[in-house]
């Protein structure tokens, strides 16, 4: 007889093989102890199937050069982010913003920010940030900010220069879009 004991929060099964009078694959705890015992997964009944993706899967593109303090091509790589991409955007109101980190591929990363508020607020801020640098940089100039329908936010940096007006301590260029999907 084959049994399947369902475990909760995401709905993974575990299969075993089991005589009526065997605990086999038994989900119960054994007595004296304070944790449920695992589910056993017979290896004939194969891998066990792969948790449903909740909420939409946010990404991003682009590669930005960077030189000063930092120098490098850094890009969006989900397996070096420290941090999940955080992002909103309002297309009809064209504020918004989001929060990446990006990497060289070879140990450096950096975390981007992007603010757009209201325009009665304030000007479009980024600030950018690393391990790298002393202190957090901030600028308002230097980069265009857009966004659309399908909620790709899209930045366009040109010699977009952050710290000392004279002599920055880090000068982008590049494009970076940031797709943030709303969740259904």
């Amino acid at each position: 007889m084959l049994r399947c004991v369902g475990v909760l929060a995401f709905v993974l099964f575990g299969c075993s093989k089991g005589s009526g009078d065997k605990a086999e694959g038994s989900a119960a705890p054994p007595a004296g102890s304070a944790k449920p015992a695992a589910p056993a997964i017979d290896a004939a009944a194969g891998e066990p199937e792969a948790a449903t993706v909740v909420g939409p899967t946010r990404t991003a593109s682009g590669t930005l050069e960077v030189s000063g303090a930092i120098t490098g091509a850094f890009e969006w790589k989900k397996k070096d982010q420290k941090s999940p991409i955080t992002c909103v955007w309002d297309a009809a109101k064209e504020i918004g913003g989001f929060r990446v980190d990006l990497s060289d591929g070879a140990g450096k990363l950096i975390s981007v920010g992007i603010d757009v508020p209201p325009s009665d607020v304030g000007l479009p801020r980024l600030d950018v940030s690393s391990k790298e640098l002393a202190a957090p940089l901030k600028t308002s100039l230097g980069f265009n900010v857009s966004g659309d329908d399908t909620v790709v936010i899209k930045v366009k940096f040109t010699d977009t220069k952050l710290g000392d007006e004279k002599k920055p301590d880090l000068t982008i260029n590049g494009t970076l879009e940031v797709s943030c999907p709303r969740k259904k």
